[in-house]
């Protein structure tokens, strides 16, 4: 196994970011996902609007291994979580819950009153976030084509 390195996003990665995401989506999530919300995602990852929202508030995790970009973490706001993806070589290996773990220490320090964590799962992703300690709040939802079950994790300090 690879040692995995997490790190904070640096400018320049929005590219690779992107090569990621997208490899990822495709394989697994777009298939839930009609025309217009591909078309949604696919803008949400452009690179450069991965590099514009890192320059309001760096909030990009990625995971490295062997110099290769594996996994990577955006969280919103301080408390949502936007993107969460890690490379099919690499699942099972715990390196989203590393991403997630050192994100939310982050987000504490940012601000120590945080008490809870959200996410809009995919379909795919709804039995690694329940492994993370999310519990849904809502029924399965679409907007601009998206399908996802809100989920929250209360923080215990």
């Amino acid at each position: 196994m690879d040692i995995i390195k997490i790190e904070s996003y640096h400018n320049g990665q929005e590219i690779e970011i992107n090569k990621l995401i997208k490899k990822v989506y495709d394989e697994f999530v777009a298939i839930d996902y009609t025309d217009e919300g591909n078309k949604f995602f696919y803008d949400w990852i452009e690179p450069s609007k991965i590099a514009e929202r890192q320059k309001k508030q760096n909030n990009i995790l990625v995971a490295i291994a062997n110099s290769k970009l594996v996994g990577m973490i955006e969280i919103r706001e301080n408390k949502y979580i936007s993107l969460l993806f890690v490379d099919k070589e690499y699942q099972g290996q715990g390196i989203a819950k590393k991403l997630f773990y050192k994100s939310l220490k982050t987000c504490i320090k940012r601000d120590a009153t945080l008490e809870k964590f959200y996410v809009h799962a995919s379909p795919f992703s709804i039995p690694i976030y329940i492994k993370l300690g999310f519990v849904e709040t809502d029924i399965m939802q679409e907007q601009f084509g998206i399908k996802y079950l809100p989920m929250e994790m209360k923080i215990y300090k």
